[in-house]
Order: structure tokens, then sequence, then C-alpha cells
């Protein structure tokens, strides 16, 4: 059947206006979004940090989007897990861009961020790591990276300098178990005892994975050691403090937090009681934290290590944009490393032009009947 030019033209209008009916009455109302990722170790061992950073993350996500959002854009997050490990990371990440997500809230681990942060940055995406304490991550430079957590090294500086000021006077020895988070400890740690004019007695580095270490409690013996600054990892650092006991060694003992776990009065006993560890500020102490506290402990959040990190690490992002004027992941990072200051639940924040926080984050705490409090 032949039809006409002008009765086809007449059709196709009419059906054009049937679509654009049902298209107005019955499609859904689209909303602008923003959309971060929230990735770390959501199963394994290091699972509770992880879902600390997923509680962080979605309280201040809730909390920015009640107040219109960020530049008019309703923030949407999306979890992933990246076991704790650089091939979870990996695998997180490939995700992360294959879904189009451009900001990153994470890793926690520094292996992780590490692994991840190279391919974030081929892929304009940018990552605010809450946990991640390896001094590398922000030494490679690239462009994408920033972090709401202070850096290993501080901690051995930090620690030295305590040291050199509360315990005047004492032998002092330095104990690593090897790995690249302690010898950065180290370092730093033994630049500070020797610019205090109380350089360390010696250094010895213990083996990790052995049952005992005798023959390190037996070196510090005959070097009558009376204090040691231990960085390394808990079971190392366990073994030695119960050895030291054992052996009726009386040392105080200080370490960075790589020691810092909730079973260490498991592996070194009674031993553990009165020794020192330096680790993160108590942010749930921060006066701007202060409602943020509230509202998660209304929810059942009690634990506060990384879920405050974790929302100021949303926060900088947030405040990043608000003072880019724009989502570009690069804008952004430079206006983060502009170094001026970003609003968030741990107060203003400021970062370096390689992404580190600025603010002081470190104090030193006691254990004290199997828990640590604020050291005197």
């Amino acid at each position: 059947m032949k039809i006409s030019f002008g009765r086809y033209i007449a059709t196709f209008f009419m059906a054009m206006q049937i679509a654009l009916f049902f298209t107005i009455f019955s499609a859904p109302a689209q909303t602008n979004t923003l959309d971060i990722a929230i990735v770390g170790p959501m199963s394994g061992d290091l699972s509770p940090q992880g879902r600390q950073m997923e509680k962080g993350a979605q309280a201040a996500a809730a909390k920015i989007n009640s107040r219109g959002g960020v530049a008019g854009n309703q923030i949407r997050i999306f979890t992933f897990d990246d076991g704790g490990t650089p091939a979870g990371a990996e695998a997180a990440a490939r995700e992360i861009v294959k879904q189009g997500i451009r900001f990153v809230v994470g890793h926690y681990n520094s292996g992780s961020s590490i692994a991840a942060a190279p391919f974030y940055a081929k892929h304009n995406t940018l990552m605010v790591s809450p946990g991640s304490t390896n001094p590398m991550l922000t030494e490679f430079k690239l462009w994408n990276v920033a972090r709401t957590s202070s850096r290993d090294d501080a901690q051995g500086s930090f620690a030295g300098n305590y040291i050199a000021k509360h315990f005047p006077g004492r032998r002092i020895a330095l104990v690593s178990d090897g790995t690249p988070y302690a010898q950065g400890l180290i370092l730093k740690a033994r630049a500070a005892l020797k610019a205090s004019g109380q350089p360390a007695k010696g250094l010895f580095v213990v083996k990790p994975q052995r049952p005992r270490y005798d023959d390190t409690v037996a070196k510090l013996r005959a070097a009558k050691i009376d204090l040691v600054f231990f960085a390394g990892l808990a079971n190392e650092y366990g073994l030695l403090l119960r050895g030291c006991k054992e052996a009726g060694l009386n040392i105080q003992f200080v370490s960075g937090d790589g020691t810092l776990v909730n079973y260490l009065p498991t592996i070194a006993g009674s031993a553990v009681e009165g020794s020192l560890v330096a680790f993160s500020l108590n942010d749930a102490d921060n006066p701007s934290a202060k409602d943020a506290v509230a509202s998660l402990k209304a929810v059942g959040v009690n634990e506060f290590e990384y879920t405050l990190k974790s929302y100021a690490a949303l926060e900088t992002i947030a405040g990043g944009i608000d003072q880019a004027k724009s989502q570009t992941p690069r804008l952004v990072a430079t206006a983060i490393r502009s170094g001026q200051p970003i609003k968030t639940v741990l107060g203003d924040l400021s970062f370096t032009s390689a992404g580190d926080r600025r603010e002081p984050d470190i104090m030193m705490y006691v254990w004290r009947d199997n828990t640590i409090v604020p050291a005197p």
C-alpha cells in the first residue's frame, strides 16, 4: 500500500507526542548524584576496620545530603571489598573504574593503597585514605592521593622525642622486625634520639614468625638495656615482651601502632601492662566530632578509630569539590592539596602538595588492664 509523504509525517509526529506524554508522566524523576566508592577490608581479619570505614563514610554522606548535598548533588555510596591485600585492592580498583566512579575513600592497608593508587591515577580517579600510613604512598608523587591519617615516620619522630623527654638517662635499644613499616619508624626514632643527645645504644632485628626470641633477650641483657623502642608487628612484639619478663628483665617498652591489636595481651600475657604505644589521637574526643559521635552512638556505633577518619575523608572530597567548583578529579585533588583548610569532623584539615595531612595526629598511650588509655 502506498503512503503519502504528508501522511507519513503526520503519523510520525503523533507517535512522538504519545512517546513524549509517557516520558513526562511515567518516567521516574532524575536526581543529580555524586558517586563515591568506599573500599577496604570488608572481609577477613581486618573487616572490623573496613566496616568502621563504611559506617563513617555513610554517616558523612547522610549528613552532607541532609544539607543539600555537594553543589546540589546527592552523594551515593558504593562499598567494595579489597580483602586487605594488594591483589584484592587492584581487583577492586578495576571494578570501581569500570563502574565510572571517580572518587574513592580508601584503602585501609598501606600495601593496598600503594597497589591501587597508580591505577586510579591512570584512570582519572581521586582517592583519600583514612588509614594508610606508609610514607611511600605520598612519596610516589601521584596527583590523586591524600590521607586523613598521619604517616608512619611521624610516629618514629614522636616516639624518639617522647622517650628523650620522659626517660632521660636510659640505655635505649631500637628493635625492628625488618619490615618496611618498621624501618621507617626506626630511622626517625634514631634521628630524634640522636638530636636530643640520647643516642640509642644498639639496633637489633628480630626475624618474624619465630616461636621465641631468647637470643634477642640475651642481647638486651648483655647491653644492659632498660628501654626498648620496638618497630614492627604484634606477634613478634608480644613474644619479646613475654620473653623479657620471663628472663627477669625490667625494661620499659615503647612501640609504634603496628603492635596495636586487641589480642596483644593474649600473646604477651601480663608483660603488656605498662608498655607504651604511639597511636592516633582519640578522634572521639575532638570537640568538632561531638555531634557526629552522638549520632553514631545513637545507631549503635561505638568504635571510632577509623570511623571518624573515613567520615573526614569523605568530607575532604566534598570540601575539595566545593573549593574547586568542579567535580573534575584533578581539579579537586589540586584544591585539596593547596593547603587551604577543609572543615571536617576532625576540625579544619589541610594537606601538603603531596597529599599528607598537616595537622598532628599522634599521642602516647599506655596498656592498663588489657586496654590502652592515654599516657600521663
